[in-house]
C-alpha cells in the first residue's frame, strides 16, 4: 500500500495580499488599531507592542509563523467521543481549577518555535495536575528546538511531531538546557547530551498516549479532565495587536500558522471563546493570555495532547 501523504500538507493557503501588497507594512499600525478600537462590534481591543517596533509584516511572518497546519491526521489516535462529559459548564479556566499548576508564560522571541513552547506548556501543566502539584516544573523548549529532527527548529514544525518527540525522547528541565534561540538562531546538529550546569543530571520528562482531539465538546472535556491542550491555527495580521476581549480577525492578511495552549473556554459578549496561553511574553495580551473566538482561524482543527509520564 502506498504511503499516505495527505496528513502532511499545509492546510492554510499562501495569501496573495500577505505576500505582496502588505509585505513591507510595519506590524505596529496605528490606523489599524484605531479602526479596531473605534468599532465596538468587533468585540476586542488592540494596542501597539514594542516587541514589534521596526518590524515589517514580511519579517514577522518569517520569524514567528512557520507552523505547518496539516490537512488531516489519520495516524494519531483520536480521543473517543464517548469520553465527552455531560457536565460541561459555560465557563472554565484551568488557572482557577488547578491554582498550583499554572505554567509561566514564556517568550519565544523571534524564533518560530511555538510548536515546542506550546507542547512543553501542555506537558508540564498536565504533569503537575496528574501529580496533584507534586511535580511542578518548567520544561526546556530549547532542547526540543535543537534535537527534534522531525521539525524545523526556528523555522516551524508540526504539532503531531512535537508530541512524537516528547513520547520517544522527552525533554529536560529548562534550567538544564535554557532557552538560547530567541534571535532565530540555533546550533543545528548539536543536540545537547548534558546540562549547561555540569553538576546537574539530564533527566527527561516524557509524554504517552498522545491523541488528536476533534469536536468542541471533546476539546472542552479534555481540558477539564486532564489540563491544557495544544492547538494550531491560522493567524491574521491583527492578532499581533490584541489587548483584550474575544479576538476575531478584522483584516484579511494571513501571517501563517501558530500554536498555543488552550487552557479554558467561556462566553463573553455573546461570543463563545477559547482561553489560550501564548508564547509572546507576559506583556502581550492579557498578561500573556488571550481569548479567541471558537472557529477563528480553524482553531479546533489541529488539537493535540498527550498524557504525562510520571
Amino acid at each position: 500500500m502506498p504511503p499516505k501523504h495527505n496528513n502532511t500538507h499545509p492546510v492554510h493557503p499562501t495569501h496573495p495580499i500577505a505576500n505582496h501588497t502588505h509585505a513591507n507594512t510595519p506590524v505596529n499600525d496605528k490606523s489599524l488599531i484605531d479602526r479596531i478600537n473605534s468599532n465596538h462590534t468587533h468585540g476586542w481591543k488592540a494596542t501597539e507592542y514594542s516587541r514589534f517596533d521596526n518590524m515589517t509584516i514580511s519579517q514577522l511572518r518569517d520569524n514567528l509563523f512557520g507552523l505547518s497546519l496539516m490537512s488531516s491526521d489519520e495516524d494519531t489516535p483520536r480521543m473517543a467521543s464517548i469520553e465527552t462529559r455531560v457536565d460541561i459548564p459555560m465557563n472554565f479556566d484551568a488557572r482557577t481549577q488547578w491554582k498550583g499548576c499554572v505554567p509561566a508564560i514564556r517568550d519565544q522571541q523571534t524564533c518560530g518555535a511555538c510548536w515546542a513552547f506550546s507542547a512543553n506548556y501542555v506537558l508540564a501543566h498536565r504533569l503537575c495536575i496528574a501529580t496533584n502539584g507534586k511535580t511542578n516544573v518548567v520544561l526546556s523548549p530549547e532542547y526540543q528546538v535543537q534535537c527534534d529532527t522531525m521539525n524545523k527548529a526556528c523555522q516551524g514544525g508540526y504539532l503531531k511531531y512535537s508530541w512524537t518527540f516528547l513520547e520517544n525522547t522527552g525533554t529536560p528541565l529548562d534550567t538544564c538546557i535554557p532557552y538560547a534561540s530567541g534571535r532565530g538562531t540555533f546550533s543545528s546538529g548539536t543536540c545537547p547530551t548534558q546540562c549547561k550546569i555540569a553538576s546537574m543530571s539530564m533527566s527527561k520528562y516524557k509524554a504517552k498516549n498522545t491523541v488528536y482531539i476533534s469536536g468542541i465538546n471533546n476539546i472542552k472535556t479534555a481540558i477539564m479532565t486532564y489540563g491544557s491542550v495544544q492547538a494550531g491555527f491560522t493567524v491574521y495580521r491583527d492578532l499581533t495587536g490584541y489587548k483584550s476581549g474575544v479576538y476575531k480577525h478584522v483584516v484579511s492578511t494571513v501571517l501563517g500558522g501558530h500554536a498555543v495552549a488552550l487552557i479554558g473556554f467561556g462566553v463573553e459578549g455573546g461570543s463563545n471563546y477559547w482561553l489560550a496561553a501564548n508564547s509572546w511574553g507576559p506583556n502581550w495580551g492579557m498578561s500573556g493570555y488571550f481569548k479567541i473566538a471558537q472557529g477563528e482561524g480553524g482553531i479546533e482543527n489541529q488539537v493535540y495532547a498527550g498524557e504525562a509520564v510520571y
